[in-house]
């Protein structure tokens, strides 16, 4: 088979050997474009992508917890939201909010156990916010997943008052 190569090249004029090497040359070059560089520049336009929809989920609830802590800071509650018992209030404020509580535990010490299965975390954050501002009832401890860009998995600890 080489051989037959060999000869029908050495049968071609000069001419027609550049030409056979400049198409060479051309479908090289597609072939590179195709196979490597259009896949890496893809990968990274989509890894660019990734990025901007993660610092903005970031920034929204880094956000949230700075407004939430300057809440909590100022004492903002009520004294009428102090009187409802924090279960009420909490669940009160959750279903105005659209936040679906899947399950609610309450402790010894008064506090509120709570888990979320899917929230925005904008809706999350201010709901946070509104439960602080409007019922004195304080995020003790939080416990924040996500998966990619989608919705946020919370368990929280609440409690009046910052207990």
């Amino acid at each position: 088979m080489t051989g037959v190569l060999i000869a029908y090249w050495r049968g071609l004029s000069v001419r027609e050997q550049g030409l056979v090497l400049a198409v060479s040359l051309l479908i090289s070059a597609l072939l590179v474009w195709l196979v490597i560089v259009q896949p890496l520049v893809s990968w990274r336009d989509s890894a660019r992508d990734v990025y901007i929809d993660n610092a903005m989920t970031y920034f929204a609830v880094a956000n949230g917890i700075a407004r939430l802590d300057a809440l909590q800071r100022a004492g903002t509650a009520s004294p009428a939201g102090e009187r409802e018992p924090v279960r009420s209030a909490v669940a009160g404020a959750a279903s105005q909010a659209g936040i679906v509580l899947s399950r609610v535990l309450p402790d010894e010490a008064g506090r509120l156990n709570i888990w979320i299965d899917a929230a925005e975390p904008v809706t999350l954050m201010r709901w946070l916010e509104a439960l602080s501002r409007d019922h004195g009832v304080v995020v003790v401890r939080a416990n924040l997943e996500q998966t990619g860009a989608g919705p946020l998995r919370a368990q929280l600890l609440l409690a009046r008052g910052g207990a």
